[in-house]
């Protein structure tokens, strides 16, 4: 299978209004060339010093995320490279992100990453604390929180996959429909990879974030 083939047969699965998201980490700048020449409009890194070198050399139009943990030193490289932070996965790094955002003038956009499996390798916000990032809002004037993205559990039970996808999209729904601030815009659903996007899209995915799939042979 070529990455053309492999883009075409997600691409087939994914419903309109769900927009893949290519992930290219561990990937040379050629290969991630090949996967914008098939007409993928966004690829996302993990590190931000590939997306940064990345950004460098890749002179086609596309858009950025990042989706990797965030450390607070890497906060001001990022600002301003990337079109969306997906993995806002701490009150300290929200903080960091906006003030960082108004020392170079510019509003970042961002997704609150959530961990609803209770696996240590995963970080993010509780359901139960939405509220410590919602009360920040109104004093964080240079970021714009865009919706909420998260992981499946790390099993191959379904069933596990789709409560967790489930829960995903009711705090997405809640929030969306609760909450009323200028620098809140939920727009975007991001959950789903490689192993568990059809489940993720069943569940109200509309960012599916895929990597392995795109590249496998």
């Amino acid at each position: 299978m070529s990455i053309k083939n492999n883009i075409d047969q997600i691409r087939s699965e994914l419903p309109e209004g769900v927009r893949l998201v290519a992930v290219t980490k561990y990937h040379s700048v050629e290969e991630t060339e090949e996967v914008i020449r098939c007409g993928v409009d966004t690829i996302a890194e993990n590190k931000v010093q590939d997306l940064l070198r990345k950004q460098e050399i890749i002179k086609t139009p596309v858009t950025w995320h990042f989706i990797g943990h965030l450390q607070q030193n890497k906060v001001r490289q990022l600002v301003g490279r990337a079109a969306l932070i997906e993995s806002v996965d701490s009150e300290r790094i929200l903080k960091k992100i906006d003030s960082e955002s108004a020392k170079a003038g510019i509003v970042s956009d961002i997704l609150i990453e959530y961990n609803l499996t209770g696996e240590e390798s995963k970080t993010g916000f509780t359901e139960d604390q939405t509220q410590i990032w919602i009360n920040d809002l109104p004093e964080l004037k240079n970021v714009r929180v865009l919706g909420i993205m998260g992981m499946g559990p790390n099993t191959e039970d379904t069933d596990q996959i789709r409560k967790v996808f489930r829960q995903l999209s009711t705090i997405y729904d809640k929030i969306k429909h609760e909450y009323r601030y200028d620098n809140l815009e939920m727009r975007y659903l991001s959950m789903g990879m490689s192993g568990d996007y059809p489940i993720a899209v069943e569940e109200g995915a509309n960012l599916v974030r895929i990597g392995s799939k795109i590249f496998s042979e």
